[in-house]
């Protein structure tokens, strides 16, 4: 049997094909946009729904013996607990990989009804599987498209079962049906789309808690989750994916100057920093905590007031600037570490929301105390390393007094002698440090780091990394500050004799080029929406629409104050009279031109035909499809009359039950030409159709008072 045939199918077929593909590819990219497929699952699935697509755009179908997607399914299914058990250990991603199997195996070879239904079905579970991934605002739009393949799938399928024992009911090789289904189906899927909508924000959701337990604590950001391996941080710079929002109260820069703490990791091993020190519990009262950081003597500075919103659920670390002194958040409670950094207790549902305020230093210092010995030691500790690595620290720091002349020397020579680069070394050596001081000469931020803290503890100076992110570009359209991933950033703290835990910062500038205007208005726009979903939808519970209801009340009666919701709405009322007064006219036109043509253009066309059919029949050069659109006509014309014929009656019995009058005969002689020229193939009955047609138009026309 061979395995790709080619066949002309209806339209109906070709329409319900086109639906159950759209179908699963929206399926299919919803997972996608998740972001949480491997590669090698991902490109693999999306060369098989490209094949499929060039199978269906040459009208060819890829005919595989049910015996080998059975054999394969039975395969894959004694794979799956070794894919979970050994190899990923996790029930999501194993369970993701084999729904993207089963899509290739079962639902792009579907051939039967039984196997379209197990196509929905697996489409159904990638639709499932995406809402736990996915928190982008990209689920919404492949979740709509689902939506109409999903309509236009069902819709289809019954017409299409329908038509089995009654094939000659629809008119199915009219292209004008696929195109009707198609509106349909569209018109159908946005009403309940909008209607969905509306009802979100009446009921807000409760069982999104419940879902998000089964893939509680899934994933953690290497570096911002208590340890990081050296290179862990510069794979996460490779990416642009927004991870954090954050909207400093009062005026503030296009791009923030501030370094957004997360973890302070103190032990090293020679490849990977780990967080060590003891941890206590903040109980959050009425959402609010005040946060007296151990050590710290005093704070001065400037007072900043931010709001910081997630946009990756795996991060579970809070990232604060400056030094903190109060936090607000609708979490019960938080881990707070001996370093100063805040984390998320247990599975926090949603992305993390808090608002805080802090001190941003005037001096580098925190003046905090020294650590006690323990403490001392554990920053001190250094693993067994080149020798060199001391020897260099002591040469370059011998002519200086101090330990904040020490560190200083050692950040500007990294900051001048070694280059900046996102690449990976090729190989892992033996000693990572060793080899970026003195042989690759180049690495990002934390190469760069590890260097100047394992510098400073080989001069015994105490000297921690600290993981976190720097910069903020502000979106003009949203008004918040955006840092990407390619923003994660490590630094260096070191303890100095009265001036406490300083900041240090070795790496040199990366010299990023700026994206191009278009682009970056373009991101902005989309920046700005996935924003307003992450806000309005994602983190949309009974708490915000309590809010909401009360600033709509309160509002009713408080127009005066300002910025209020009211004010607000009121404010966007008056821009929009304002601006449809301007260019009102030059929309309403063509919006009035484009109606009037989507009204008159069926009957210009139905019109059109007409005089097509007509002008056929008057030059003897009609076929019987001619012959029949005008004896639609005449029925048309009967039913003016109410005159209409059943479908049970052939035309001649319809003939002859009319009641008897001048039209009624002219009808019968119509009917028995039209049935010679049909049927009998009689060219000179064409002329004579016309000729009784507008005789029986004229004979039902009302007499002229």
């Amino acid at each position: 049997m061979p395995l790709l045939r080619a066949e002309r199918r209806s339209a109906l077929d070709r329409f319900f094909e086109a639906a159950l593909l759209a179908l699963l590819l929206s399926g299919f990219l919803a997972l996608a946009s998740s972001g949480e497929l491997d590669p090698f699952t991902l490109s693999l699935t999306a060369l098989a729904f490209a094949l499929r697509l060039a199978l269906a755009l040459k009208q060819h179908r890829l005919e595989l013996p049910a015996a080998w997607a059975n054999a394969a399914v039975i395969l894959y299914a004694a794979f799956y607990p070794i894919d979970y058990g050994y190899l990923s250990q996790d029930f999501l991603a194993a369970t993701v990989r084999m729904i993207c199997f089963l899509t290739v195996a079962k639902g792009l070879t579907a051939l039967t009804n039984r196997d379209a239904l197990y196509a929905v079905l697996i489409a159904f579970a990638e639709l499932l599987a995406a809402a736990l991934l996915s928190a982008s605002l990209l689920f919404f739009l492949f979740l709509a498209l689902f939506l109409a393949a999903g309509v236009a799938t069902f819709a289809s399928w019954q017409i299409r079962l329908g038509t089995l024992h009654t094939p000659r009911a629809l008119p199915l090789s009219n292209s004008r049906f696929p195109a009707r289904l198609l509106l349909t189906t569209l018109s159908a899927a946005v009403a309940i789309l909008v209607f969905t909508i509306g009802m979100f924000f009446v009921l807000p959701r409760t069982a999104r808690a419940a879902l998000q337990n089964l893939v509680s604590s899934r994933y953690h950001l290497p570096g911002f989750s208590g340890a990081v391996r050296l290179g862990d941080i510069g794979a996460i710079q490779t990416s642009s994916r927004t991870m954090m929002h954050i909207r400093i109260e009062g005026p503030a820069p296009e791009i923030l100057p501030y370094k957004w703490r997360g973890a302070a990791l103190s032990e090293f091993d020679g490849r990977r920093w780990t967080q060590r020190g003891s941890t206590d519990l903040l109980r959050l009262q009425y959402g609010a905590v005040s946060l007296p950081v151990r050590g710290h003597l005093r704070r001065t500075g400037t007072r900043l007031r931010y709001q910081v919103q997630h946009s990756d659920s795996s991060l579970d670390t809070l990232f604060l600037a400056g030094v903190p002194e109060l936090l607000e958040s609708s979490l019960p409670t938080l881990l707070r570490h001996s370093t100063g950094g805040l984390r998320a207790l247990g599975d926090h549902h949603g992305l993390l929301r808090y608002s805080a305020s802090s001190f941003l230093p005037a001096s580098t210092g925190d003046g905090a105390p020294a650590p006690a010995a323990e403490e001392r030691q554990l920053l001190l500790a250094l693993p067994p390393l080149d020798a060199r690595i001391a020897n260099l620290a002591r040469s370059l720091t011998a002519n200086e007094s101090d330990d904040w002349r020490r560190a200083r020397r050692l950040e500007t020579w990294l900051q001048s002698n070694l280059a900046y680069s996102l690449e990976m070394p090729t190989a892992t050596p033996a000693d990572p440090i060793a080899h970026f001081l003195f042989e690759r000469r180049r690495g990002h931020c934390e190469y760069f780091a590890s260097a100047h803290a394992v510098m400073l503890r080989s001069l015994g100076i105490p000297a921690r990394v600290v993981t976190g992110f720097q910069g903020g570009i502000r979106n003009p359209v949203s008004g918040w500050h955006v840092l990407s991933a390619s923003d994660a950033h490590s630094w260096v703290e070191a303890w100095i004799p009265n001036n406490g835990w300083t900041t240090f910062d070795p790496t040199p500038a990366s010299g990023r080029p700026a994206a191009a205007p278009l682009f970056a208005r373009l991101a902005h726009l989309l920046d700005a929406a996935d924003l307003f979903w992450q806000e309005w939808v994602m983190q949309y519970d009974l708490e915000r629409q309590f809010r909401l209801a009360t600033a709509i009340d309160r509002n009713r009666f408080n127009d005066t104050a300002a910025p209020t919701l009211a004010y607000r709405f009121e404010q966007a009322r008056r821009a929009a009279a304002l601006w449809l007064g301007r260019y009102g006219l030059y929309v309403l036109l063509p919006a009035l031109g484009l109606a009037l043509a989507w009204v008159l253009t069926p009957w210009l066309r139905a019109r059109r035909q007409q005089r097509l059919h007509r002008a056929r029949l008057a030059a003897g050069a009609a076929s019987p499809s001619d012959a029949a659109v005008l004896y639609r006509q005449l029925l048309t014309l009967l039913a003016t009359q109410n005159l209409h014929k059943p479908a049970w009656l052939t035309p001649l019995e319809f003939a002859r039950v009319l009641p008897p009058s001048p039209a009624a005969t002219l009808v019968a002689g119509f009917t028995h030409t039209y049935n010679r020229f049909r049927f009998g193939a009689d060219p000179a009955a064409a002329r004579q159709l016309l000729e009784l047609y507008d005789a029986i138009e004229a004979a039902l026309k009302p007499p002229k008072a």
